[in-house]
C-alpha cells in the first residue's frame, strides 16, 4: 500500500527532508565558502582541500545558482495571509516552483558532470574524500528520477487567503 504524503499546517504536500538534503548537497560551495570565512585567517586553506584551482570553486558557485533560486521559491512557498504579512503568491515563483524538478535534473546533471571530470588522478588513493560528492550525486540524481512525491509536491502552489467579512459570517451564523 502506498503512503500518501503528509499535509502541513498550510494545507500543502510537506516538503520532504531529502529534497533539503539534496539543496544541501548542490550548495556545497557556497557552504564551503561559508564555513571558511567563519574559521580564523591562519586556517583558512580548508577551501584548497576541495578546490585546489580558484576557477574550479568558481565555476561552482555558478552552477549551484539554481539552487539558490530554488531556496527563494522555497521561502515564497506559503500562501498569501495580508494579515500576517506573509506570502506572495506571484506568477513568477510559481513558474519557478513548476519548473523546480527538471532545473534540479538540470542541476544534479551538471554537477556530477563537471564534478567527475575535474576529480584528481588516483583520487582513489590520494584523496577518497573527493569520491563522496560524485556518489551522493548519483543517488540524488536517481531520487529525483524515481520519487512519486516530487511531482505532486511541484505541481501545487498555494492559494492566497481571503479576508473574511462581515457578509461572509453572517451568512456563516445563519
Amino acid at each position: 500500500m502506498r503512503e500518501l504524503p503528509r499535509l502541513d499546517q498550510d494545507g500543502l504536500y510537506r516538503v520532504p527532508s531529502r529534497l533539503y538534503w539534496l539543496l544541501v548537497l548542490l550548495l556545497r560551495p557556497y557552504l564551503c565558502w561559508v564555513v571558511t570565512l567563519a574559521m580564523p585567517s591562519d586556517q583558512r586553506q580548508i577551501l584548497a582541500w576541495f578546490y585546489p584551482i580558484t576557477t574550479d570553486f568558481l565555476r561552482a558557485l555558478i552552477i549551484a545558482v539554481p539552487a539558490i533560486l530554488l531556496m527563494a521559491v522555497l521561502s515564497q512557498r506559503v500562501p498569501y495571509d495580508p494579515k500576517l504579512r506573509r506570502g506572495r503568491a506571484r506568477r513568477f515563483w510559481f513558474f519557478c516552483w513548476r519548473q523546480s524538478r527538471w532545473l534540479l535534473l538540470i542541476n544534479v546533471l551538471l554537477d556530477l558532470y563537471w564534478t567527475t571530470q575535474h576529480l584528481p588522478a588516483y583520487v582513489s588513493v590520494r584523496a577518497p574524500w573527493l569520491l563522496i560528492a560524485p556518489i551522493a550525486l548519483l543517488l540524488a540524481l536517481f531520487y529525483l528520477l524515481k520519487s512519486r512525491q516530487l511531482p505532486l509536491l511541484f505541481s501545487e502552489w498555494p492559494e492566497p487567503k481571503h479576508q473574511t467579512t462581515v457578509d461572509d459570517n453572517s451568512a456563516r451564523s445563519d
